[in-house]
């Protein structure tokens, strides 16, 4: 997978302990976490388009995000993330990457829905973004958030489901900047008539525009 559009809810992986003895399970969910609780398939289409993200700073405390925060943290592991850069009117896309590592896990978390009407069980999940840091707040210049990257040593400590609520919030932190990279890249990403999901799109692409800013 090198472009999955939030949106369209598409399967990806995402890494969590399946049992009390801690073994890990990497599953396929759905990206746009819908909460047990919700009742019908209609507000189930409908909460997911609002859950993709959840804001590190209320996640233990909205609704939609408290009961997966305390009890079903996950990995959601990716090669890295696209961010726009608002410049003169205009969006620039940019791949964004930790150096070194082809392979990083988001906080992430999740949770089990029952369709009552067909019996199907739907997992799904939502990334936890927290305030950027100050290479991402270039880029992401309006909103200024990013997704919570875990560091190795931190990736037990997120899974473990005996973590404290305090500790477990405590690594929902920017990433140092000095760990990433970012690059441009082509709009290839924003054509609806272009498959995005290619090699391509993570090639680098320069733009005069803000190469004069």
């Amino acid at each position: 997978m090198y472009h999955s559009n939030g949106f369209n809810h598409n399967p990806l992986p995402a890494v969590y302990k399946g049992d009390k003895v801690g073994n890990l399970k990497l599953e396929f969910m759905q990206w746009g976490l819908v909460p047990g609780w919700v009742k019908g398939e209609g507000q189930a289409i409908k909460m997911r388009s609002h859950t993709l993200n959840a804001r590190g700073e209320t996640v233990d405390s909205k609704p939609s995000f408290r009961a997966s925060f305390r009890t079903r943290p996950c990995l959601v592991p990716s090669v890295g993330y696209f961010e726009w850069m608002h410049h003169k009117g205009k969006k620039f896309p940019f791949f964004i990457h930790v150096k070194g590592f082809p392979i990083v896990s988001f906080a992430g978390i999740w949770d089990e829905w029952i369709n009552e009407q067909t019996g199907e069980i739907l997992r799904s999940f939502s990334i936890i973004t927290c305030e950027a840091n100050h290479l991402i707040a270039r880029i992401h210049n309006t909103k200024k958030r990013m997704p919570v990257i875990l560091e190795k040593v931190n990736e037990d400590k997120w899974l473990e489901l005996e973590t404290e609520i305090s500790l477990r919030k405590g690594l929902l932190k920017p990433f140092d900047p000095s760990k990433m990279k970012a690059y441009t890249i082509s709009r290839l990403i924003t054509d609806r008539n272009r498959n995005s999901n290619v090699p391509e799109v993570l090639e680098p692409y320069s733009y005069p525009e803000l190469q004069q800013s």
